[in-house]
Parts: C-alpha cells; sequence; structure tokens
C-alpha cells in the first residue's frame, strides 16, 4: 500500500529543492499523477527555496487530502506572514509566491508555535 502522506526535513542547501522536486515526482509517480507534476514541481520549489534562505532545517511535507488533489507544506521556524511583494524588473529575488499563486489551486499559512507552514495545493 502507498502512504498518502510523506515527509522529509531539508537543510538550508542550495540543492535542498532539487532533493525536494526528486521527492515529489516520485510520490506523482506512486500516486499515478503525472498531470500534476509540472505544476507541483513549480510550487515545491517556491516554497523550499522560499524556506532554504532562513538558514535552518526545515519540513517538507507532500499529500493526498483527495482524490486528484496534492497538497504541499513547508513548515520551518520564521515568524511573520509570507508576502506578496512587487518585485522590480531586475530583481532575481521575490517572485515566489507570485509563482505559488499562479500554478496552485489555493495557497495559505498558519502560525505555528515557533514558526509557520505555508501551503499550496495542486489539482482537484
Amino acid at each position: 500500500m502507498i502512504a498518502d502522506s510523506y515527509s522529509l526535513k531539508l537543510g538550508p542547501h542550495p540543492g535542498a529543492a532539487k532533493v525536494a522536486r526528486l521527492a515529489v515526482e516520485r510520490r506523482l509517480q506512486d500516486w499515478a499523477l503525472p498531470e500534476l507534476l509540472d505544476d507541483v514541481h513549480l510550487v515545491t520549489t517556491e516554497l523550499v527555496s522560499n524556506a532554504a534562505r532562513l538558514g535552518a532545517v526545515f519540513e517538507l511535507t507532500i499529500s493526498r487530502p483527495r482524490d486528484r488533489v496534492v497538497l504541499i507544506e513547508v513548515r520551518d521556524f520564521a515568524d511573520g506572514e509570507p508576502e506578496i511583494r512587487a518585485a522590480g524588473l531586475d530583481e532575481e529575488d521575490g517572485r515566489g509566491l507570485f509563482i505559488i499563486q499562479a500554478y496552485a489551486t489555493e495557497w495559505g499559512w498558519r502560525p505555528e508555535g515557533d514558526g509557520k507552514t505555508v501551503w499550496a495545493r495542486c489539482g482537484g
């Protein structure tokens, strides 16, 4: 039987997003959801990249709350609400939440005792 949820702790390393993409790709293969791969890859990359910049270990969880729906959650230990901001044309950062908003069905965040979880749903 294939589990409906998978968690992975990652560190603040430049390769964290690649490791996360490989993990979600495997889960989507196991769950027979190849049509969600592109969106889930993009959303996962942005969520993980944001958490990795904070400089501490964080946790990625991918789950199937419903048929044809994938939930990606990243729990980090930073305070504060994630904010969509207007990035300048010459800036390399600042577009992650725009990408998440564009490719996820919905997204949000919730405070945790010593940090927060940013989540996004794809599919459905």
